[in-house]
């Protein structure tokens, strides 16, 4: 049987990398994750629902890094809890001494592979401590789900990129579930819909197709985004500079202001994160200046305003509320540095220097 050719090059054409397979896969798997792991989620939480705990602790590396920070803005903003990032040093090169301040609270441990050393050692400390623990892992039988009170199973199926695309967005979804099952005020059928809302992000892909070739030379760029979406702007700085060795940084676009602004130039694009709520109005604002001060502007959002005042913008037309919006936001921003990695002619499966697990002390 003959192959199918590029009517461009003559030659047979590439398959498609799993990066790009997975992030297509991820409706299919949050949906799963909804599924299965909300009733034993709440069953495990049911007491701390009736007396929340003083306080959450979060601890990720990397990609579940980001995903913990989306929990300090979701968990402070809808249960009205103090949330504390793990320093993870401080549990393997800097061991503090250990403290009765953990009893009674929640701490979540965040690792796709379930075998990050300093997540894992952070966790077992909390437990220790009084802590009530929760792993959340795509691998059911990891150290972390071991040394955890409940696991939430990310049902993501095996991820073979080394770039986390599924598992990051079952990440958030799993966020999302905790908060809902301590009592936060998120509506059960908004939750539901974000397999939908990430399906609406994945058809946009025709039109990052359009825009990454802008990009293919550029060395270096600022990704900015305000609130909920400072977790969507970190992480696809690092989906950037592993899949596409770009320059990338990830920041709060309020903190931009206080100093990085003079960085920027004509040939550093910045990349906005934008959706409607409480964040778009000073956005807008921050992408008409820079307009103005000729700076190369792509924006994603589902605001015609702001894409009308950016050079480039993609248009996701999703009802998502700003809380959820880091969910398909977090779709888009992968799916940009996939594409943009092949118009490199990189390999997005495999960056340099990287293997999927990656253990620190």
């Amino acid at each position: 049987m003959a192959k199918a050719v590029s009517a461009e090059t003559g030659a047979a054409p590439r398959p498609r990398p799993a990066m790009h397979r997975e992030i297509h896969e991820a409706p299919e798997r949050i949906a799963r994750l909804l599924e299965r792991e909300a009733g034993p989620l709440a069953r495990a939480l049911a007491p701390l629902r009736r007396e929340r705990p003083g306080m959450i602790f979060v601890a990720g590396r990397g990609t579940s890094h980001h995903a913990a920070i989306y929990g300090h803005y979701l968990f402070q903003r809808f249960l009205g809890i103090p949330v504390s990032g793990a320093a993870l040093s401080l549990f393997t090169l800097y061991p503090a001494p250990a403290a009765g301040g953990m009893k009674g609270a929640l701490a979540i441990g965040l690792s796709q592979s379930g075998e990050s050393s300093d997540v894992l050692r952070a966790m077992r400390a909390a437990r220790r401590l009084g802590a009530y623990t929760v792993a959340v892992t795509n691998q059911v039988g990891s150290s972390l789900a071991r040394a955890a009170h409940h696991t939430v199973a990310l049902h993501a199926r095996r991820e073979r990129a080394v770039a986390a695309t599924k598992t990051y967005s079952a990440q958030l979804v799993a966020i999302t579930m905790i908060c809902r099952a301590l009592g936060g005020d998120l509506p059960e059928r908004q939750v539901a819909a974000l397999p939908e809302a990430m399906g609406a992000a994945l058809a946009q892909e025709e039109a990052v197709a359009e825009v990454v070739g802008y990009y293919r030379y550029a060395a270096r760029c600022l990704c900015l985004a305000r609130g909920f979406n400072y977790a969507t702007v970190r992480e696809t700085a690092l989906k950037l500079m592993e899949t596409c060795y770009l320059g990338a940084v990830g920041m709060s676009a309020a903190d931009f202001l206080h100093g990085p602004v003079a960085f920027v130039d004509p040939a550093t694009p910045v990349v906005l994160f934008a959706p409607a709520g409480p964040t778009y109005p000073f956005m807008l604002r921050l992408a008409r200046r820079l307009g103005r001060q000729n700076v190369d502007v792509l924006t994603f959002t589902n605001r015609e305003e702001i894409a009308a005042a950016s050079k480039l913008a993609i248009r996701c037309p999703i009802a998502t509320p700003e809380p959820l919006s880091p969910i398909p936001l977090a779709t888009l921003g992968q799916l940009f540095a996939c594409r943009l990695a092949l118009v490199r002619g990189l390999n997005p499966d495999a960056p340099r220097r990287l293997t999927k697990v990656t253990r620190t002390l």
